[in-house]
């Protein structure tokens, strides 16, 4: 058996984790990518989907009969191109994500001499080693070697705590994160109470809707504005809390 067929029949641990992530997204297209605003669950599904119709059109050009004119086959060759530039142009923008996790303090990533300034040691394996299986489980490894600084929220309770740390200088002394109902409920949500120029607010997550908001409760009518619909996966609490402090300074100058 060649080894491409054996990637199309074979499971690894980095497929299985690309579906289990993916899943949750409930699947979506290109057109969908620009809504996602940067969500893990998008990456994993148009990753995972991606790799799967081209090892399946690997698998069906082992045919004589895949395709029955050379227009066809120039068809096929011009996409087969196209997908190789946009692969590159991925690999490019995912160092890019790495970095990006470096700047807010996720990570510290291996770099030549230590030198900040110099490539990603990765950058070499990813642009130079030959593609195959092996080497997409080598690159696999290698990437889930560079620990975490920081533990990534497993429930919404815990995004709203590790986004009230990074938010200290707001939330008013002597309070703490407020949480309400069962992580299985769907009405379970929980806020901290936050304070800007004067005014006091409410962050605030409602996990059946994914979504987090600050509010002026208990003033009446109350005040409400949608930082964004974060679910679990992309509850990152550097983005909540950016987004935070980004909206109260918005709100500030509007009063």
């Amino acid at each position: 058996m060649s080894e491409a067929l054996t990637t199309v029949t074979s499971r690894t641990s980095w497929q299985e984790l690309l579906e289990d992530v993916g899943e949750t997204y409930n699947g979506c297209d290109v057109d969908d990518v620009t809504d996602s605003e940067g969500r893990p669950e998008a990456a994993a599904w148009l990753a995972g989907t991606a790799m799967a119709s081209v090892n399946g059109l690997a698998a069906l050009l082992t045919s004589p009969w895949a395709l029955h004119t050379p227009e066809q086959a120039g068809a096929v060759a011009a996409a087969l191109t196209t997908i190789q530039h946009h692969a590159e142009q991925a690999k490019s923008r995912l160092l890019d994500v790495l970095e990006a996790m470096e700047e807010r303090g996720d990570v510290s990533l291996p770099r030549f001499d230590d030198d900040p300034d110099e490539p990603i040691e990765l950058a070499a394996d990813l642009f130079k080693l030959e593609p195959s299986p092996r080497t997409a489980d080598h690159l696999f490894a290698q990437f889930s070697s560079i620990p975490l600084l920081r533990p990534m929220p497993s429930t919404f309770a815990e995004a709203l705590h590790q986004t009230a740390e990074l938010l200290a200088d707001l939330v008013v002394p002597g309070t703490t994160a407020e949480i309400f109902e069962d992580p299985d409920d769907s009405q379970h949500q929980g806020f901290v109470q936050i304070q800007h120029q004067g005014k006091r607010w409410r962050l605030f997550f409602h996990a059946g809707e994914e979504e987090w908001s600050l509010d002026d409760y208990p003033r009446n009518p109350v005040s409400v504005v949608t930082l964004g619909r974060f679910p679990l996966l992309a509850a990152h609490p550097a983005r909540i809390a950016g987004a935070a402090r980004t909206t109260l300074v918005e709100l500030a100058t509007q009063a």
